[in-house]
């Protein structure tokens, strides 16, 4: 008995031994990446993508990695899209990621009409790849009645393959319709007064990339806000409510944290998958008139490919601010913001809800180039100053604008897409439609 008691205790050192072995064999056997190649690069430096990617010389073949650092790549403004090739070098594996670029130094235009009435432009110029490692710089100039520009550079991988920095500063005027509601009737009285409103100052923005999916931007923005009766203007306000030509302005401080969910797969036109952003700002140095002490706001968005030609895509944006008595709110319905075909700035509230839906159909394919026919419905409503909540989706609040649109798109081109939508009010409770002009999709 004891005999049989030491053969089977020597038996299972002899199986745990013999499992060790074989495993730490395995171990020690297992192929790992002799050589990280990349192809197809012209203006892309490999120094820079060898540094952001996860696969990396020496390491474990990792399938999983891979098919990360190819939806990486695919995001990056550079790249159009990404493959990759895994081949067998002797006991080890090669890895090749084969490269499509976007033709990265892209001018811009935006046309249409300004709140006067009158024609409307913005031009611009940026280079998404600077130096063939992602950096974004380059300027805007445009006149909307007036005159306004800004100029950007943005790293977001300077300091590390996860953090970076960007720096702006934009000086702009714009034509500004304020309303002004009388409440003390049995109806309310609306009107409007227009303002040049001009915005100046620079912002600092630290970019973090925690990983792959997960995103956050910390911005500080020093600016000074000024309105200013336009001249012929003044007999509209209404003295029940403000002083007569009130003309606020002041010097504030932003502080600013978002952090963004991106889940996407990216092919060319086609966009598939989810992303969501929540931002927050605080602003200090706020005074009489302008109030705006803080604005949350998240948006969610969904894409899903329907069938070889189809892109289905929902966009939902809310928006809300702390209380405010003045009119001199910070959210707008507009129509490059968030109602296609209402017209600039036909509505200014503390909170704003904005839900866009749309069917993208690739019409024509050819090589580079792509004609993309769109249908879509916008929705959204504001709510004005000191109105509560259940006031938000009355009729006079709420629009709706179904419509229709087409893009030109360039495969090689980062952002290349001509936008031009047009959308119908049937409601009837403001501009019956318009015509929308744009670059890039709408979202």
């Amino acid at each position: 008995m004891k005999r049989s008691y030491h053969y089977t205790l020597s038996i299972i050192v002899i199986l745990i031994f013999g499992f060790f072995s074989s495993a730490l064999q395995a171990q020690t056997q297992s192929k790992n990446i002799s050589e990280l190649n990349f192809t197809g690069l012209k203006k892309t430096k490999s120094s820079f993508l060898r540094r952001i990617v996860k696969v990396k010389v020496g390491e474990q073949l990792d399938s999983l990695k891979i098919k990360t650092d190819i939806e990486r790549l695919k995001r990056l403004d550079g790249i159009a899209y990404a493959t990759f090739k895994v081949e067998e070098d002797g006991e080890n594996y090669s890895v090749t990621y084969d490269l499509k670029e976007n033709f990265s130094i892209i001018p811009g235009a935006r046309i249409g009409q300004a709140n006067d009435g009158s024609f409307s432009f913005r031009v611009s110029a940026f280079e998404f790849n600077g130096l063939g490692r992602n950096i974004t710089f380059g300027g805007f100039y445009q006149r909307e009645v007036f005159d306004g520009f800004g100029v950007f550079l943005n790293h977001p991988y300077l300091f590390s393959n996860k953090l970076g920095l960007g720096v702006n500063y934009q000086d702009v005027t714009t034509q500004q319709p304020i309303f002004f509601f009388d409440r003390t009737g049995a109806e309310e009285v609306k009107t409007q007064t227009n303002y040049t409103f001009t915005r100046t100052g620079p912002e600092v923005i630290l970019f973090y990339e925690k990983d792959f999916n997960n995103r956050f931007e910390f911005g500080v923005r020093y600016f000074r806000d000024e309105y200013q009766v336009i001249d012929g203007d003044e007999d509209n306000v209404l003295i029940e409510n403000v002083s007569d030509k009130p003309e606020p302005k002041a010097t504030q401080l932003q502080t600013r944290l978002s952090y963004e969910y991106i889940d996407l797969d990216l092919t060319y036109q086609y966009t598939e998958g989810f992303r969501n952003e929540v931002e927050g700002s605080y602003f200090f140095g706020t005074q009489g008139l302008l109030q705006t002490d803080y604005i949350l706001s998240n948006t969610t968005q969904y894409f899903k490919r329907l069938g070889a030609k189809g892109n289905f895509a929902t966009q939902l944006q809310l928006q809300y601010s702390n209380p405010i008595s003045s009119e001199f709110t910070p959210l707008t319905i507009d129509n490059q913001l968030n109602t296609r075909g209402s017209g600039n700035t036909i509505d200014r509230g503390t909170a704003v809800f904005a839900l866009n839906t749309e069917y993208r159909y690739t019409l024509y394919e050819k090589n580079w180039f792509v004609l993309q026919g769109n249908s879509f419905v916008d929705v959204s409503a504001v709510r004005r100053p000191s109105l509560d909540f259940d006031q938000l989706l009355e009729e006079d609040k709420l629009r709706i604008y179904p419509g229709v649109g087409i893009r030109f798109i360039h495969k090689r081109i980062f952002n290349a897409v001509i936008r031009l939508d047009y959308g119908v009010n049937v409601l009837g409770n403001g501009d019956a439609g318009g015509l929308v002009f744009g670059i890039g999709q709408y979202f």
